[in-house]
């Protein structure tokens, strides 16, 4: 092959990557399970974020296990990962689980909700945040 067919598909490869390393699949959603990040009143740096889960139908999903990763938009910073939480660890089944978080920075962030039901497939959902030393506020 000559260089400059080489150097054009390894741009075209170096391109790719970031997309192919960054993706995440959305498979809460795309398994009917409605997903809802609960922020609190606190902003940076918090100390919880909360995690509704629901079925299509709207009623609480009570028997999974919870985690969160929390990523800047931009690289450069280490995620914060915490540990998976039980629905009841807050003292109520209810469908909402209490994720002990901190931000460790001001501005956008992308929260990977990590769901792992009984069966131990793991589902995801991305949500994107916006945190200022006022609140914590989900991006539509």
């Amino acid at each position: 092959m000559n260089r400059c067919l080489l150097k054009t598909i390894g741009l075209a490869l170096l391109m790719l990557l970031p997309a192919a390393c960054g993706r995440v699949d959305n498979s809460a959603a795309a398994s009917g399970l409605q997903v809802t990040l609960i922020t609190t009143e606190q902003g940076y740096p918090g100390e919880a974020l909360v995690v509704a889960v629901a079925d299509e139908a709207g009623r609480p999903v009570t028997d999974m296990t919870v985690s969160v990763e929390g990523n800047m938009n931009h690289a450069g910073m280490v995620p914060v990962l915490t540990p998976s939480v039980l629905d009841e660890a807050d003292g109520a089944k209810d469908g909402r689980y209490t994720v002990p978080f901190q931000f460790t920075m001001l501005g956008d962030w992308i929260i990977t909700v990590k769901l792992s039901p009984q069966d131990g497939e793991t589902l995801t959902q991305d949500v994107d945040v916006s945190v200022s030393s006022d609140a914590v506020k989900v991006m539509q």
